[in-house]
Order: C-alpha cells, then structure tokens, then sequence
C-alpha cells in the first residue's frame, strides 16, 4: 500500500505529458543531396535544417541499391530490402517474353458490379419489379402488364449489355511488407499518411488515413501523358527524350480552330479504341490571346499564362463517364498557336468506383473540399515538356511552385491534426535536380552559360523551398513534444554520359544480334501500347542481356524461355566473368571507367525470388548513368553518349555510396552509425512502442 502511495505521489508531480504516447512526424524529400545539403548547411543558407542538426542529428543516408525512388521508399515503408519487397527497379522482365513491365503494379480485369451477370440481373429486376406492379390490375390489364414487363426486361437486358461493361481495369500493388504506419494503426495508434511512393492503390487500415504518391496513373493509364497543341507545320521538338508528349496539329493558327483530347483507352468496351472529347480553340482578332472550350468550360490566355484548374469529362456512353482535371499553358499565340496541355489528373472529387488513392476512399474528395483541388497524379510535377524542349526552365518552375504550394497548404493543416503518426512525402527536390543539373555542372554537355546565369542556383532554392516547409515541421514537432524524422531517398549525380549495356554484351561476345531486322528507338509509351522488343535479338546465341535502370540478366535455361547457360558452375563462371569485365571498361574519350562496382543479387539482398530479381547490378560512377535505351532492351550503335538533354542530373544507376541521401532526426544519437533506409522503420516503431510484425534488415537507431 505505501509504495502505490509513493508511486501516486511521484505521478501527481510528474507532467501528464512525460506518461502520453510518443508523437512522431516523419517528412520524407525525395532526391535531396547529402553533399550539397551539408554544404548550404555550413554556408547559412538552409537555416532550419542546421538548427535541426544542432539540436539533434544530422547523417548521410545509405539509400538502397539500386538507388532509385520506388525501390528505397518501398524499403523505407517496410523495413525490409528490395530482395524481399520485390522493387528492385522501376522495370522488371517477364523471363517467358523478355518483355518490360512496371515492376511495382500489375493491371488486372475486375468484375464490374456482377460482371457478366449484369444484364441479367437487369432483367430479372424489371420483370419481377413490372410482374409485381401487374398484380395490382384486373386480368386484362394484367396480361397487357405482364407483356410490357417482359418487352421491359428485354430492353433492359440489351441496354445493360451495351452500356455497362462486364469488367473494369483494376490494380495490384506487387510490393511485400507491412508499412509501418498499419503496422502502428493495427497497435491503436492513429496514421496519417500522405503521398509515400508505391502506396497505390490505397487500401484501408485501422485508425489511419492515406494518400497515395508515386504509382497514381493519370487518366490515359499513363505515369504522366502531356498534351502539346501546336499550328506548327512540320513542328520539330528539340528535346530527344525517350518520354513521349502527344503532338496535336492545329488546322490553322487563327480564328476557331476546332481539335480533340484523347483521353483513356476504352478498357471497358473495347470500341472506340479511345474516349476523346472536341475542343475548340479561338485566336483573337489581335491574336494576343486564345480562348479555349471544352466540357463546358471556356477558358482564355495570353502567352505565358496558366489556367487555373480546367474539368474534362470522358463519356464511354451515357452511363459512365471519366472525371479529369488538369491545367492549360499558353507558350504562344502568334505567329503560331502552341498549347501545352499538363497530363490529366483523376478528378478527386469524382473517382472511378474501385480507383482507390485514398484510405478510406471517400478522403480524397474531403480533402478536395477543405483544400481545394490538387493533382492526383502520382509523378506530381512536370518534367515532360522541359526534358522533351516544349517547355522553358520558366515554365516548369511555375507548375513545380504551384504544386508544392497546394501540397504544403495540406501539411501545414495535417500538422496540426491529433494524430501518433504523420508522413508525408514531397517530391520536388528530385524533379529540380534532374532537369537543372546541367546548369550547376560546367562539364555537362548540356550546360549553358546564359541560362546558369538565371538559374544555376535553382537546386538551391528547391532546398530552400524544403528548409522552410522542415521549419514548418519544427515547429509542430516542438509543440507537439514530437519526435522529428527528415530523410530522402537517395542523393543525386551528374549525368553526363550514357552507358548502353546491351551495346557492350553486343560487343563483347554475350549478345547476338540477328541481321536486316529492322529496330526503332524505344520510349516509354511502348510499354503500354504492346511495342515491340529484342526484335533483332538471337536468343539462341546469347548470354546475358540488361534491362531496367542498371540490371543485367543471364539468359539461364529453364529460367528463361530461350535460356542457353546451364545453372549451377556456367552459370556463376559467366556472373565472375561479367563483374571483372564491366568494371575495366573504359570511356575512350576521358579513359574513365563508367562503371564502379558490380554487385551480384547474393551480395546485397539476404532473400529474393531467384526467376524475378536481377543476377547483376551495374553501379556507375559520377557522370555517368545507363541509356534509357537500354533500360527498355535498346541496343544502340556506340558504347557511350554524351547527354545533351535536360534531363541531366541522375541516380539511378549510380552506385549508392556515391548518391548518399540525408537523415535528420531531432534527437541526438549515441552510436556513429551511419542510417540505412530501412532503419526508419524500427526507429519509428521503437518511439511508439509497437513491435516489429516481422523480421527487419533495419535496426532502431537511438
């Protein structure tokens, strides 16, 4: 009895607040630099994240290998490496075809409603709802009843056949693990969690809300398709990028010009191939501006202009119909007309029904309503028309601040929501790096003096941009008593030079080509529209081949459909062969190696499903990265290339020790140890006192 005394007396003088459950705050940045990071730190220029790094910790962050966005953030959200989340590459191969899909999703055929079913079902409800009504009447008027109600279910069975379709595309999400934040929901302890990668689609879980971030499509089913209207005859695009941008011509370049939207593919009926809705676009008299309408909407511009948020509707039939939105960029209205069209978003207010990027699934449009409208697009900012020479540094920097500015107005009001749990991931510092290295890099081939000049310190102020919403976090965090976690993904990189494997396999004896087949360049459009690939390849005389951002597979028999090495001794003689190989090759031009390590599966990953995860991983050093050609199978005519394109800055071929990302945390740490992106999650766990739902490759960090 005395000591419960005691022990009521020490908790009367004791603060509440010391005996309430941690709050943790974890803000995720995807691509921030550790290097420059430290560098501005010192320098006085990202004021928060130093006062953060004095009052706690500051480290680099070993990212994943590869490191790449879906493959760490997936680890970071389970805890566990690529071996066993199965995201080891925005790609992957299918060993049957040789063919590339998105590694992180698989498309599916859902029922819709009672799928095939329907008209059915339609039919029987008329007839039993008419036969019921007939009941009612006298005999002759029954009779007559019962006739209408037959001639009723007919119709409805023939209407429903051709208005609601028995399917509709559906999504699964093929990463492994448990987030940490269901794992905390399932302990009691209430998430939210907003715009991590490969969260989609968003399925619900206990005391937690979600929103979905890289892996959205748009509505073409797209990672991201822009639109480019232009009067242009002959228009020639400078950029030479492998991301495709629909090139519509305009019939003239004044007066009204009437045009069309291809919308998504008709996944539900088949015919037409696609939905597409008229536009219309009017040049002023004085051909200062346009005015643009369509869906109901009309919409005018002068040059340089964005629109606000614009609706569009896709009509199937007059049943169904896709809900979009999106925003116009007037680039010019004379002499020609040239109109960019941003990839068009799901309308979060009027989602497709089982098209969840929220948990619960009703939130996205809640959120629409307390904050307005904002892209629900996975990849967030456009990067397309600047990396494809449709767009100037000017007008992607608006569309980036205009984004970040509607995602930070949410965060702000999640910080001061009650939840255990809040993450948050933003993505821009990534996009600014990819397009704007080129104008920190003297030795790029795409720098430019005049354009370094107005934007050389663009990565800069993106990490500016990052210190103030961190001092946002800060000050939650304080108030709150909350542990704080800032961390990216991974680090960043010149990309100066491509590398094009399957070129090397070629020369080198591993791969053989057929002759007189004719081979186009590959873009990403193909993985959707069923290209064609390895159409010029002699499986029957190769080796090896690569294909994802920096993997290289052995075409092993009984793996691989056409597979010619024999497991076991030849198979590991050719893997030892490769490692030693690819490191001595060397750039003629600067006699560099662009190649740093090789590291074989069995070396980085505990456990993996040997017919899916890659037998190699090829790591460069700074300044180079592998081609896009090759992450697609390509097989270009020279080794190495220098890149002349916007999109200039890179990581994810590059070996991880290079593109170290960073880790801060509002606490001091006792060991020295430098954090991997699986120790968060134990970390978080350990601060709410939820144990681990299985065996980590993480550790906590204290």
């Amino acid at each position: 009895m005395r000591l419960l005394r005691i022990l009521a007396l020490v908790a009367a003088l004791v603060p509440s607040a010391t005996f309430a459950k941690e709050k943790v705050i974890v803000l995720g940045f995807d691509g921030v630099d550790a290097r420059y990071t430290e560098q501005w730190m010192n320098e006085g220029k990202l004021p928060n994240l130093a006062r953060l790094r004095a009052q706690g910790t500051f480290r680099p962050l070993r990212p994943t290998v590869p490191a790449q966005t879906p493959v760490s953030w997936s680890t970071f959200s389970t805890g566990i490496d690529p071996g066993r989340t199965g995201i080891f590459d925005f790609l992957r191969r299918d060993p049957k075809t040789y063919l590339p899909v998105f590694a992180a999703f698989d498309e599916t055929k859902e029922p819709f409603l009672l799928g095939d079913k329907n008209p059915f079902a339609a039919a029987a409800a008329i007839l039993v709802l008419l036969a019921l009504i007939a009941l009612l009447f006298r005999r002759t008027a029954r009779i007559v009843m019962i006739v209408i109600a037959v001639a009723a279910s007919a119709g409805a069975f023939l209407a429903t056949k051709k208005y609601i379709p028995e399917t509709r595309p559906g999504v699964i999400n093929r990463r492994q693990g448990i987030p940490f934040w269901e794992a905390a929901a399932n302990a009691g302890r209430k998430a939210r969690v907003v715009h991590v990668p490969v969260t989609f689609p968003a399925h619900d879980f206990p005391a937690g809300e979600m929103l979905s971030g890289l892996g959205v499509p748009d509505v073409s089913g797209r990672v991201g398709k822009p639109f480019f209207f232009t009067s242009e005859l002959d228009f020639h695009r400078s950029g030479a990028n492998e991301f495709s941008i629909e090139v519509v011509q305009l019939e003239d370049n004044k007066g009204h010009i009437a045009t069309k939207i291809q919308g998504p593919p008709n996944k539900l009926f088949g015919t037409p191939p696609y939905i597409s809705i008229p536009m219309t676009i009017t040049v002023a008299n004085d051909r200062n501006s346009i005015t643009i309408e369509e869906s109901g909407q009309t919409v005018t511009l002068h040059p340089g202009e964005w629109s606000g948020w614009t609706d569009f509707v896709f009509p199937f039939n007059p049943l169904i119909k896709i809900h979009g939105i999106s925003r116009f960029h007037l680039i010019s209205s004379q002499p020609e007309v040239k109109l960019y069209l941003s990839p068009i978003n799901f309308d979060p207010r009027n989602l497709p029904p089982g098209f969840n990027i929220s948990a619960p699934s009703k939130w996205a449009a809640q959120l629409a309503r307390d904050h307005g409208l904002y892209k629900t697009l996975g990849w967030q900012i456009d990067t397309w028309a600047i990396s494809e020479g449709f767009a100037d540094e000017q007008m992607f920097w608006d569309d980036m601040t205009f984004t970040v500015a509607q995602d930070r107005k949410m965060f702000d009001a999640f910080l001061a929501g009650d939840e255990e749990l809040m993450v948050q991931c933003f993505e821009f510092p990534d996009r600014v790096g990819h397009v704007f290295w080129r104008l920190m890099d003297p030795k790029h081939p795409a720098y430019n003096e005049a354009l370094h000049a107005k934007w050389g310190d663009a990565l800069l102020r993106s990490y500016q941009l990052m210190d103030a919403i961190v001092g946002d976090a800060m000050a939650a965090a304080e108030k709150k008593n909350a542990a704080l976690i800032v961390l990216s993904d991974h680090g960043f990189a010149s990309f100066r030079k491509s590398v094009n494997y399957n070129t090397w396999l070629v020369m080198n004896g591993y791969m053989s080509l057929k002759t007189g087949v004719q081979v186009k360049d590959r873009n990403v459009e193909m993985l959707f529209d069923s290209g064609q690939f390895w159409e010029n390849v002699d499986w029957s005389h190769t080796r090896a081949y690569a294909m994802g951002l920096g993997e290289m597979y052995i075409n092993v028999k009984g793996r691989e459909s056409q597979g010619i090495v024999n497991p076991g001794p030849e198979y590991e003689a050719l893997k030892s062969e490769l490692k030693s190989r690819l490191v001595t090759m060397t750039d003629m031009e600067t006699m560099e190696h662009p190649v740093r390590r090789v590291l074989a599966r069995e070396e980085i990953y505990r456990q993996f499903d040997p017919n899916m995860i890659p037998d190699l991983f090829v790591t460069n050093n700074d300044g180079y990265r592998v081609s896009w050609q090759t992450s697609l199978g390509g097989i270009p005519k020279n080794l190495i290339e220098p890149n002349k394109q916007t999109w200039s800055g890179d990581h994810c071929s590059v070996d991880p020790e290079i593109v170290k990302g960073i880790f801060f945390y509002n606490r001091k740490l006792g060991t020295d140890r430098a954090p991997y992106i699986a120790d968060v999650y134990p970390t978080v766990l350990g601060l709410l006192d939820v144990p681990a739902p299985y065996s980590l490759d993480g550790v906590e960090l204290k």
